[in-house]
């Protein structure tokens, strides 16, 4: 299975529930693909105006298919996410998040049709964003990333991406 034909595969699964967008430039650099998805629940009584909570809930995917994943990919993705995605797809330039915002996940997803160096992994695994909007009250970010070594049959992601790499790991057959 080449890196194309997986990342193809990764996307699809996101296409029923994200709008997906592909290729996609975000300041200065090319994605393969964009996802993003939007949800709000609320809980009311009787009619809509008696109101007894509601969330809102995000989710930006980006995704990138490389012959070679190396460390810099990785850390371009992380300084893009706290330099822009944060203060913008979170916050929306805003100093917080909107009222009801429960949270919102960045992740990165990378394909690599070549091994990977060890290095590469431990910057991955090492990599942490969680940011809390006042005391947690206006709800959550945080960073997701996983890497696909098409090569070595391999799946890393950072300590956030547990659920993500499950869910791969099944569909791949990893």
């Amino acid at each position: 299975m080449n890196g194309q034909s997986v990342l193809d595969k990764i996307i699809d699964t996101y296409r029923p529930n994200f709008d997906v967008e592909e290729p996609y430039e975000y300041h200065g650099e090319v994605y393969d693909a964009y996802a993003g998805f939007s949800m709000t629940s609320a809980k009311y009584v009787l009619v809509k105006r008696a109101e007894l909570w509601r969330a809102h809930c995000f989710e930006h995917a980006f995704f990138q298919c490389r012959d070679v994943i190396h460390a810099g990919d990785i850390l371009r993705f992380q300084k893009q996410l706290l330099e822009y995605m944060e203060p913008e797809l979170v916050r929306g330039g805003e100093p917080e998040p909107v009222k009801d915002h429960m949270y919102t996940y960045l992740t990165g997803v990378f394909v690599s049709e070549k091994a990977v160096s060890p290095e590469t992994v431990q910057v991955l695994k090492k990599l942490k964003f969680r940011k809390n909007y006042r005391f947690a009250v206006r709800g959550f970010s945080e960073e997701r990333t996983v890497l696909f070594d098409l090569e070595n049959r391999k799946i890393y992601g950072n300590s956030a991406a547990k659920d993500l790499i499950k869910g791969y790991k099944k569909m791949f057959s990893l």
